[in-house]
């Protein structure tokens, strides 16, 4: 589904930025190093160059090549655990990079098209 930014509060940016910045710019599901803002590719594999983490075979070399080939596995992002973009108490927020948040909203789904209907006025019958 579609980000709708407008159900997200004006300081969004930042409060995700802190969530981020406190958990270290690390996955807090699968503990994957993540890129900061305006990091290189290059920087950011300097950066956690030796840091076990998933994908990262230091010893065999292939970390490099696996940071070069799918950048995307190491973006972090922030997650609703709730699913409820409205709910941004700290402790419903969790720093998840990409493959963790795309596995979490989808375990998610049902709940999520659940809390679009609604958000959209059309409500649930029980």
């Amino acid at each position: 589904m579609p980000w709708d930014r407008s159900r997200y509060p004006d300081d969004w940016d930042a409060l995700a930025n802190q969530i981020k910045t406190d958990a270290k710019w690390r996955c807090q599901q699968c503990d994957r190093p993540c890129r900061m803002p305006g990091e290189s590719l290059h920087d950011f594999a300097q950066r956690i160059e030796g840091i076990p983490g998933p994908d990262l075979d230091w010893a065999n070399q292939t970390a490099i090549a696996e940071i070069f080939r799918h950048p995307q596995k190491f973006c972090l992002t922030v997650a609703h655990m709730d699913q409820d973009p409205r709910n941004n108490d700290p402790s419903n927020l969790k720093a998840l990079c990409a493959p963790c948040h795309c596995r979490y909203d989808l375990s998610q789904m049902a709940r999520k098209k659940m809390l679009k209907r609604e958000h959209n006025g059309q409500l649930t019958l029980l």
